[in-house]
């Protein structure tokens, strides 16, 4: 089993120094304003024969800017600049919603399509708002083509803290290389974090997102039963604050793809397109974390302003570009 540890660390450092960090999960902190991360720590965890969590902790200190990771920061000046128009069909399902006390949870049902491809993976969505910070988690769960049992767990998490002083812009690379159902996932993630912050400046940040990770998973075991049966290894990336780029980004993404596609109706299916099939996957967690209240806000402004306005334009003027 320790070689398979091994194998799987130098493939994470190695997937980590080259920038694709699309399946590894991560926990990462960033400043409100700053586009860039620090990832320091590449963490691969297990279970060792008595059940007792195991980490191999790599040091990697790799700064990423993300306003480098799309293809578009906010480079849409009109509608017809930018093109988001998919060819395959995206269905999206709600399977589970609960929203109470502050908090939001969404478990959804994804199915991507054309004459060719047909798949369907699924998505949990996560969002409290704490006195002392704001918390998002994304999960999509990758599903075998074939039999539909989960393969893979892909989690963006994102802790705000409502304190500037709190914001640390450091993001720490975390893999469960078990099999794992998606509350067991959960579970470890929050035992990894705990772990992580011990006499380290991500303490406050990390012990916070564990707290709402403990939270989940018990959610996850006693409303999403149904859907708690599978087991995956896990992937995860957790943030802390939302960029300035990501919005404008989404926003011209949202606008165009409203003038071009005549969606008017359903933000979630404008969002979940945008964010699965235009957005570098990197950045898929807290895309769609950001997307839906664009979303209903920019429905109404396209309405009043009219196509022809051009989506930056319309974007800056509802706030979410900048000049």
């Amino acid at each position: 089993m320790m070689w398979k540890k091994t194998a799987f660390g130098v493939f994470l450092v190695a997937m980590v120094l080259s920038l694709q960090l699309i399946a590894a999960p991560q926990a990462m902190a960033m400043s409100v304003n700053n586009s860039s991360v620090t990832f320091r720590r590449a963490v691969i965890a297990w279970y060792d024969d008595k059940g007792r969590l195991q980490m191999n902790v790599t040091w990697v200190n790799k700064t990423i800017d993300f306003s480098n990771l799309t293809n578009s920061s906010c480079a849409c000046h009109n509608s017809s600049s930018c093109s988001v128009v998919s060819p395959l069909n995206v269905s999206i399902v709600t399977l589970y919603n609960m929203s109470k006390n502050h908090e939001q949870l969404l478990f959804l049902r994804i199915n991507l399509s054309n004459s060719t491809f047909n798949y369907t993976m699924y998505a949990l969505i996560y969002k409290a708002e704490r006195s002392q910070y704001n918390f998002t988690l994304i999960t999509k769960i990758f599903t075998d083509p074939q039999t539909g049992e989960y393969k893979a767990f892909v989690t963006g998490m994102n802790i705000a803290p409502n304190d500037e002083d709190k914001v640390v812009p450091v993001g720490d690379t975390i893999i469960t290389a078990d099999n794992l159902t998606l509350s067991e996932y959960y579970w470890t993630l929050n035992k990894v974090l705990m772990k992580l912050r011990r006499g380290d400046e991500t303490n406050w940040i990390w012990g916070r997102s564990a707290y709402e990770l403990r939270h989940l998973s018990h959610r996850v075991r006693l409303k999403l039963l149904e859907y708690n049966q599978g087991k995956a290894i896990g992937m995860t990336t957790v943030m802390d604050g939302y960029t300035e780029w990501l919005k404008c980004t989404i926003c011209t993404y949202v606008v165009t793809f409203i003038c071009q596609a005549g969606v008017w109706s359903s933000c979630t299916g404008i969002c979940g397109t945008i964010c699965l099939m235009t957005v570098n996957p990197f950045a898929i967690g807290t895309c769609l974390a950001t997307c839906a209240p664009i979303c209903w806000k920019i429905s109404s402004a396209v309405a009043f302003f009219g196509c022809a306005y051009g989506a930056y334009n319309i974007c800056s003027s509802e706030g979410y570009c900048q000049g």
